[in-house]
């Protein structure tokens, strides 16, 4: 049973990063800067959904192996999807559009959370 629950955190992880970059097609890219901003959709939940797609991912694949290993990777990976996005809205912040999208879309990664 939890390892079908693990499969299927990883697997809508999966699917969200997917489906997250086919969403922000040319918008996406390796080093922050404003290439547009999303805000519809998903968007309306939590401002970045690709890093809870990763994060979703790596939780389920930590509660199917769990190992003091696998968490010292995956925190170290959420420290950095963290740091990366604080770097991104520094950013972007500065786009009308996305301060208007940051007062409407709270969260920034899990809904309730942060």
């Amino acid at each position: 049973m939890i390892a079908a629950v693990c499969f299927l955190a990883m697997l809508l992880g999966f699917l969200l990063q997917i489906s997250t970059k086919l969403v922000l097609r040319r918008s996406f890219g390796l080093v922050a800067a404003n290439r547009g901003v999303k805000i519809g959709g998903p968007y309306r939940l939590i401002r970045h959904l690709m890093y809870a797609g990763y994060l979703l991912t790596h939780v389920g694949f930590f509660l199917a192996h769990p190992s003091s290993w696998n968490f010292a990777v995956n925190s170290t990976a959420l420290a950095a999807q963290c740091l990366r996005l604080l770097a991104e809205e520094r950013l972007l912040r500065e786009d009308p559009v996305y301060a208007v999208f940051m007062a409407k879309t709270r969260y920034r990664l899990v809904p309730l959370v942060f």
